[in-house]
């Protein structure tokens, strides 16, 4: 058997169908990672951010050069990173709902028409994420 060559035909109606389950599932998914990122900066604005002191500063008497790089203010390292995951997740999930919402609007304007799907089309409409 030749699966990979395995062609399924949809009607255009049935696979615009499909694409607004996925666009409702991105959307679902792009409104959680704002939430999370929303908590991820009010965190950050809480508790975020640390001072970092050179040793040399508790001393009563330090040199001119320590004054230079005596501290540094930073934000937490694993709140970066939440940070950085949130703003993934969102680019990923609006490039996913603006295909699928190009597919469903193409979709939807040829309901009649019969296409016919390989595996990786099926996927693309139906596979789960």
């Amino acid at each position: 058997m030749q699966r990979t060559d395995w062609q399924f035909d949809y009607t255009a109606a049935k696979l615009g169908e499909a694409a607004q389950a996925k666009i409702n599932w991105h959307t679902e998914r792009l409104e959680w990672w704002k939430t999370k990122k929303d908590q991820v900066f009010a965190t950050i604005r809480k508790e975020g951010l640390e001072v970092d002191e050179k040793i040399s500063m508790g001393f009563s008497n330090p040199k001119s050069r320590d004054w230079e790089r005596g501290a540094q203010v930073m934000v937490r390292n694993d709140l970066q990173k939440d940070l950085e995951e949130c703003l993934h997740k969102l680019q990923a999930h609006t490039k996913q709902l603006n295909d699928y919402s190009g597919w469903n609007q193409v979709l939807v304007a040829n309901p009649e028409n019969r296409l016919s799907l390989d595996i990786d089309d099926w996927l693309f409409f139906f596979g789960r994420e």
